[in-house]
């Protein structure tokens, strides 16, 4: 029976994409298909890693199709999307480095699978998502460290790594609804499939299981764009997510705990602007998850990033960036999973944007405490990204 609904899920898949195809060549009305490709690929060296020394290369493809059905001239406010990527190369962090908030956020193994396919219906100020979606493109997301290529400034380690979150690789099932309140805040809210699996258990992302063995994530955020600073512009968000599962209690209590939760905030603003174009950024993201069943109870990171730092350069930026990420205290100990109380990383990085379809990144990372392991030296590593969109 699974296999038989993994086939017709596939077939159903290749009908909605060829539907989008064929429709594109016999709409007279604006485009209402939109499609994208891009191809990701980092190249590095660690001349120090802990576990393996040496070069490494990491890829990664994306392919995207979008439908608007008011452009099709059907109905106004309805958008679809399907995502399908292929990921290829080294699994560095833990074949090499040993870190555990995972140097690349492309860093992944051999798969080809589904990220994403979803509908969603606008009413003025509302909108309603359901599908398979990647929380991470709605949430916890920082415009300003997007650019970073270590995993933790992109996702927070205090929800990535405590509870089953659907995002890059493994998504699942959701609804997400967000309401504009004015023109500057936002809120949103969703609820997803509280265990999303992995690749290797489900290695297409095309079986969709809604029952409540795993339970449910919800999660909720309000953001609003605001300056503190001299009228140059800021972004603020705030959310907390509770999770219907069961966990282990790591306090030394009952054998298990029923649900988990967390809080977060990010805080983006910029620093200065100059009329040649000029800009100082910076970023601020903090976690909070309660340490009775959490093992990354804490985390913190801060960034600055100078956007044109060469007169010349109008579309290049220079970031830095530092993480630290804080280790359950009761899973410390000679016989714990971990003996050092924290992982932190460094991160800087000169993004060169070539074409307006090609970047080339060359930056340096230093991890400490990789693995929160005391056997793991602190790690240096060279790397490359090429972004190529066609």
């Amino acid at each position: 029976m699974k296999q038989l609904a993994r086939c017709l899920t596939k077939h159903l898949l290749a009908a909605v994409f060829l539907f989008f195809l064929v429709h594109k060549v016999r709409s007279q009305q604006e485009n209402p298909l939109t499609l994208e490709a891009s191809y990701v690929f980092d190249a590095l060296n660690s001349p120090n890693a802990a576990l393996a020394t040496g070069n490494a290369y990491m890829g990664m493809i994306d392919l995207i199709a979008g439908f608007n059905t008011a452009d099709a001239g059907w109905w106004q406010g309805g958008e679809m999307a399907m995502q399908v990527g292929t990921t290829h190369g080294a699994t560095s962090s833990a074949d090499m480095v040993g870190d555990l908030q995972v140097f690349s956020n492309i860093d992944n193994g051999n798969y080809t699978y589904l990220l994403e396919l979803w509908y969603k219906q606008s009413f003025n100020k509302f909108s309603l998502t359901f599908g398979v979606h990647d929380m991470n493109s709605e949430f916890l997301v920082s415009e300003y460290a997007i650019d970073y290529i270590n995993s933790s400034f992109g996702f927070m380690p205090t929800v990535s790594m405590n509870v089953g979150v659907s995002s890059f690789p493994k998504t699942c099932m959701a609804v997400v609804m967000a309401y504009d309140v004015d023109d500057n805040t936002s809120l949103r809210a969703g609820v997803y499939q509280g265990d999303p699996l992995d690749l290797d258990v489900e290695p297409y992302n095309t079986q969709f299981d809604l029952s409540k063995a795993g339970g449910y994530l919800t999660i909720a955020e309000v953001s609003r764009n605001m300056s503190l600073l001299n009228g140059l512009e800021g972004s603020y968000r705030a959310g907390g997510y509770y999770h219907s599962g069961v966990f282990d209690d790591l306090s030394g209590g009952e054998a298990s705990i029923k649900g988990n939760y967390g809080a977060y905030a990010i805080a983006e603003q910029f620093l200065y602007s100059s009329h040649a174009g000029r800009q100082l950024a910076s970023f601020f993201h903090i976690g909070y998850a309660p340490e009775d069943r959490n093992a990354v109870p804490f985390f913190l990171a801060a960034g600055l990033n100078i956007h044109a730092p060469f007169a010349k350069r109008q579309d290049d930026m220079l970031g830095l960036a530092l993480a630290s990420m804080t280790i359950n205290k009761n899973l410390l100990g000679e016989t714990g999973i971990f003996n050092l109380e924290n992982e932190q990383i460094i991160e800087c990085f000169y993004k060169a944007q070539i074409s307006e379809k090609v970047a080339l990144q060359p930056e340096l990372q230093y991890i400490i405490n990789p693995g929160a392991v005391s056997g793991n030296n602190n790690t240096l590593l060279g790397l490359i990204r090429t972004s190529i969109i066609f």
